[in-house]
């Protein structure tokens, strides 16, 4: 790291500075070199900081996007398997955008029924409809592929 640096060289004006018979650094100017020291050692640590910050922070949005990707997965799977009339000749992303566009309205807080109606509305599959009771159940997994 740079602080090892910064205060050497801190360390390394004060010694000459002491050294030198010719200019001896009055109060004011030992305060000076003092403070443009501390402050760019709080620089460097505030910079350092700011890096550490946003790694973490990339990689946490990295490890939601990986989450949700794995509720997604689980979703679509839990569908095709507990529904196969309304998942048939379906591609992933149809099944997908049940969770992608009801978890909105769920958000909002949209009553049960609400959120039963989009989500069967969203399952419906041609002319294959879920009844409400299959809705309801759909809607459960979208809630937790949502939470």
């Amino acid at each position: 790291m740079r602080f090892p640096v910064a205060v050497t060289a801190m360390v390394a004006v004060f010694a000459l500075s002491a050294c030198s018979s010719e200019d001896t650094p009055g109060e004011e100017d030992v305060r000076s070199s003092a403070s443009v020291a501390v402050t760019s050692v709080q620089d460097q640590a505030e910079g350092a900081i700011s890096s550490v910050q946003s790694v973490a922070s990339s990689a946490a949005d990295r490890a939601g996007d990986i989450f949700d990707e794995a509720k997604l997965d689980v979703f679509v799977a839990a569908f095709r398997a507990g529904f196969p009339a309304l998942s048939a000749d379906r591609e992933t992303q149809s099944i997908e955008s049940i969770v992608t566009e009801a978890c909105p309205l769920i958000d909002a807080g949209a009553s049960d029924q609400e959120v039963n109606a989009k989500v069967g509305e969203l399952a419906t599959n041609g002319s294959t409809v879920p009844d409400e009771d299959q809705a309801a159940r759909i809607a459960q997994l979208v809630r937790v592929a949502c939470g």
